[in-house]
């Protein structure tokens, strides 16, 4: 059996190189992870975190649209019906097996699922396209940090 350890997704777009806050630089780590899940606001705009344990995920300021809207909502070949949000950029995830081009909501784009590194929760999907890609999220499990979204 072959084991393949995941470190989780900081973000499609470039990292600004920014100084993390105190407390949040190296050796503050989250063991297991490989990376400190972020709870503060520190992006303009606010920040939205996982709804089941709080993790920083992304900012509404980083909403895009695809497809000419940010949100969408779709079924899966098991009937299940998704709200998502499209988002430029997003961190704290891990994404979880090969992107795939079946089943794709977004033509043009691969996708794999996308779990919360703090609690495991699967909050969207990772696409990628040929030349670009962003994150599609599950808006019910995300939570504006003053504690309102969508």
């Amino acid at each position: 059996m072959t084991v393949c350890k995941t470190k989780p997704i900081r973000a499609l777009r470039e990292d600004t190189g920014r100084t993390p806050p105190p407390g949040q630089g190296p050796g503050t780590e989250r063991e297991g992870t490989g990376d400190r899940p972020e709870t503060e606001d520190i992006e303009p705009g606010g920040v939205l975190v996982c709804r089941a344990c709080r993790t920083k995920i992304t900012s509404p300021s980083l909403a895009m649209a695809v497809d000419g809207k940010h949100r969408h909502v779709f079924f899966n070949p098991y009937g299940l019906v998704f709200e998502l949000g499209c988002f430029a950029s997003a961190r704290n995830l891990v994404a979880e097996g090969v992107p795939v081009a079946e089943f794709t909501w977004f033509p043009g784009y691969r996708w794999q699922p996308v779990i919360c590194s703090g609690c495991r929760a699967q909050l969207g999907w990772k696409y990628l396209g040929a030349d670009s890609g962003f994150f599609g999220l599950i808006l019910k499990n995300l939570l504006d940090a003053r504690g309102t979204w969508p």
